[in-house]
């Protein structure tokens, strides 16, 4: 849209730069200034359209740098929320400032609750720059509720981000992600996957250590017979 806006905003100076060349083909006296500037007048519009023109193009500019600015803005407060919930997933003391969840002693239960925090923080802010679709998003959510730490996080705050949703596209993103958890709810949740058993030390046949055995035989034979010959 704004290459097409600049692209018409530069074909109408050029109609209005070349405008006083074409006006002696226009007249049939060339010599008549008044019909001259009769003609003349009728450029007006032209110059009225480039005006507007001109005016719509500074309206997207500031329009698009103020989108720029506020996406900028809301990158920076996330980063320092996620720079507020790392310190305290690495130290107590912070973590129970949170409130009374985070000071008790599941401690595997408070890291659990702040890292999916992280997580759908992520979406979010992909989602409000246009960097991920509804389908990707749709497809992680529905994968991150088929467990129980994601389902248990968003039973736990769904209702206030719900009500303290702000712009529109927000609550697209927390309707998006409201009905990837009722459609995750439907199944059963996912156990997380068990660990591989470490491998055993690979066993080598028999016959492998015979011939081991056959080539050490064979270069040590010179060796003997050098030390059987010198005690004869």
């Amino acid at each position: 849209m704004a290459v097409l806006l600049l692209l018409v905003i530069v074909l109408v100076c050029g109609l209005v730069a070349v405008s006083p060349f074409a006006l002696g083909t226009l007249s049939s006296r060339s010599g008549d200034w008044e019909e001259l500037s009769w003609i003349g007048q009728t450029y007006g519009a032209a110059s009225a359209l480039l005006a507007v023109l001109a005016l719509i193009g500074v309206a997207v500019s500031l329009f698009m740098q103020a989108h720029e600015a506020k996406a900028a803005r809301e990158q920076g407060l996330r980063a320092v929320h996620t720079d507020l919930l790392q310190m305290a997933m690495d130290d107590p003391l912070y973590r129970g400032c949170w409130g009374p969840f985070f000071a008790s002693g599941n401690v595997d239960g408070q890291r659990e609750h702040m890292y999916v925090n992280l997580i759908i923080s992520n979406w979010q802010m992909r989602y409000e720059l246009r960097a991920i679709s509804e389908e990707h998003l749709r497809a992680t959510a529905h994968i991150v509720f088929s467990g129980e730490p994601g389902r248990r996080f968003w039973a736990e705050g769904r209702d206030l981000r719900l009500r303290a949703a702000g712009g529109r596209r927000e609550r697209r993103f927390l309707h998006l992600l409201d009905e990837e958890y009722e459609h995750a709810l439907r199944e059963p949740a996912r156990p997380p996957a068990p660990a591989r058993p470490p491998r055993s030390p690979r066993r080598r046949p028999p016959w492998t250590l015979l011939a081991l055995a056959a080539a050490g035989l064979a270069a040590a034979a010179p060796f003997l017979r050098r030390l059987r010959s010198r005690h004869d």
